[in-house]
C-alpha cells in the first residue's frame, strides 16, 4: 500500500508540475467555456424564460468539451518527448498511472468550474437557492464520469494522427447516458424544473433528482473499475 501511494504521489506532481510550467490546458479550458457560455447566452435572449434552461445546459456543455481538452493532453506530454516507454518502464503499476492520470483531470476540471460556475450564475442570472452542496456534489460526479472514460480512451487514441477528433467521438458516444440525468439535476438545482419530472421524454425518464444521482454514481463507479481494469491493455497496445 505504502509503495502504491508513493508510486501515484510520483506521477499525479510529475503531471501538476507539467501543466504549472506550460500553463497550455487551463487557459485553453477557460477560453473555451467562456465562448461556449457567451454563445449560449446570445442565443437564450431571443427566447423568454430561456435563460433558466439554457444555463445549466450551458454549464455541463462547457464542462464536458473542456474535460476533452484535458484529457487530449493526458499523454500528449509524454508521447510528444518520447518518455512514454519509459513511464510504462518504470517499476509502477499501470492501475496507478491510470488512477493518477483520472485524479489529475479531475483537479484540472475542479479548477476550471471554479471559474465558470460563477461565470454562468452571472450571465443566466440563475439562482441555486441554498443548493451549493448539491451542485458541488453533482458536478463531481460528473467530473468523475467525464475524466474517467477521458483518460482511457485518450490512452487509447495517443498514437493516432486525429486523437483530437477521435477521442472527442468516442468519450461523447460512451457519456451520452450519462448526460441526461447529469442535465436534469442541474435543471432542478437551478429551479429551471422541478425537482421531479413526469412525461415522456428523456429527461423524465430519470424522474427525480434523486433518481439521477444514484444513476450518476451507478455510472462512475462501474466506467471507474472497468477503465481502470482495460487500461493496462490500453497503454501497451
Amino acid at each position: 500500500m505504502k509503495y502504491f501511494l508513493l508510486s501515484f504521489k510520483a506521477v499525479f506532481i510529475k503531471d501538476v508540475i507539467t501543466e504549472l510550467r506550460a500553463r497550455q490546458v487551463l487557459p485553453t479550458m477557460i477560453v473555451l467555456g467562456v465562448l461556449i457560455v457567451w454563445i449560449l447566452r446570445t442565443a437564450a435572449e431571443a427566447v423568454s424564460g430561456g435563460a433558466l434552461i439554457v444555463g445549466p445546459v450551458s454549464l455541463w456543455l462547457g464542462v464536458l468539451f473542456a474535460g476533452l481538452l484535458a484529457q487530449e493532453r493526458s499523454f500528449a506530454a509524454e508521447q510528444e518527448q518520447n518518455c512514454i516507454c519509459g513511464l510504462l518502464l518504470a517499476p509502477v503499476d499501470e492501475g496507478t498511472i491510470y488512477l493518477s492520470k483520472l485524479l489529475v483531470n479531475i483537479v484540472m476540471l475542479c479548477i476550471f468550474e471554479l471559474i465558470l460556475v460563477p461565470v454562468v450564475i452571472a450571465a443566466f442570472r440563475l439562482n441555486v437557492s441554498g443548493r451549493w452542496l448539491a451542485l458541488v456534489g453533482f458536478l463531481l460526479l460528473g467530473n468523475v464520469a467525464i475524466s474517467s472514460v477521458g483518460t482511457l480512451f485518450s490512452a487509447i487514441v495517443q498514437l493516432t494522427r486525429t486523437r483530437g477528433s477521435l477521442l472527442s467521438v468516442l468519450v461523447l458516444v460512451i457519456l451520452m447516458p450519462m448526460m441526461i440525468p447529469a442535465t436534469f439535476a442541474l435543471l432542478a438545482i437551478f429551479n429551471s424544473i422541478g425537482d421531479e419530472l413526469a412525461g415522456t421524454g428523456a429527461l423524465a425518464y430519470v424522474g427525480s433528482i434523486r433518481a439521477a444521482a444514484g444513476y450518476l454514481v451507478v455510472f462512475d463507479a462501474v466506467f471507474v473499475v472497468v477503465c481502470w481494469l482495460l487500461f493496462s491493455f490500453a497503454i501497451k497496445e
